[in-house]
């Protein structure tokens, strides 16, 4: 069977499964899902996994205070094959919630959000991946990382032989080094030895040379120093000529 699970505070649970179901609709994979089950508490959603593991196909967990981790980790030792979305609209919790990331159970998880549009627009990319085969997914060490939306990727300075995957709305930490990388995904522009970058999706370079800016999105990246100032002005220029190599 497959079955969506939600898991989260009444209000949230009430709108994340308002936008499940739209979703479903939108993308006309209803008859693919067997059902659409909510969750107020976490230990309730716990107990379920636990007599129904392999019945679940997708499960979405808001966590809005740190001692709800304690849930997390119960459930990780379940070691279930669902996809895993855990979701914080605190961002004091981020840093730690992105730490989980390092195990394989929590294959995507979203930055802290708040916003309708960013928290519906997950959930789409999510059920995009679960139910169908229209978004280009690259898997490193089992970690699947969707093209359509990436940016960058960088060697994770706390983590060793981790990757952190940086996404328009989502970042997520995934074994690897970034040779991995570079062969699974060959047309990605190496800066250095520890940042792989989109260029199809650079918004601007600052004035700095160094620093840049993705569309659709707040994040930026600082390239490293030491004779990559002229690449990356070429790159600028590329874009300002609008001859701008298509990747994917």
């Amino acid at each position: 069977m497959n079955r969506i699970l939600i898991d989260a505070d009444f209000y949230a649970v009430n709108r994340l499964e308002r936008f499940v179901l739209e979703n479903e609709k939108e993308l006309g994979i209803k008859d693919e899902i067997d059902a659409t089950m909510v969750f107020y508490n976490h230990q309730h959603v716990y107990k379920f996994l636990q007599i129904y593991l392999n019945e679940v196909k997708t499960c979405f967990i808001k966590i809005a205070q740190k001692e709800e981790f304690e849930i997390l980790k119960k459930i990780q030792k379940l070691e279930s094959k669902a996809f895993f979305l855990i979701y914080t609209d605190n961002p004091d919790l981020k840093d730690e919630l992105l730490n989980f990331t390092t195990s394989p159970l929590w294959t995507q998880m979203t930055v802290a959000s708040d916003s309708d549009t960013e928290v519906r627009e997950m959930i789409k990319k999510v059920l995009l991946y679960c139910f169908t085969n229209e978004l280009t997914i690259v898997e490193i060490s089992g970690y699947p990382i969707s093209i359509d939306s990436l940016l960058y990727i960088e060697a994770d300075k706390t983590h060793r032989n981790y990757l952190r995957a940086i996404t328009k709305d989502n970042e997520c930490l995934v074994r690897g080094t970034i040779s991995d990388v570079k062969k699974k995904i060959p047309n990605l522009l190496a800066l250095g030895r520890g940042l792989l970058v989109d260029t199809n999706k650079i918004r601007r370079i600052e004035e700095d040379g160094l620093t840049l800016c993705f569309k659709q999105s707040l994040k930026k990246v600082k390239a490293p120093a030491g004779g990559l100032q002229k690449r990356v002005k070429r790159t600028q220029k590329t874009f300002k000529t609008n001859k701008i190599i298509t990747l994917f």
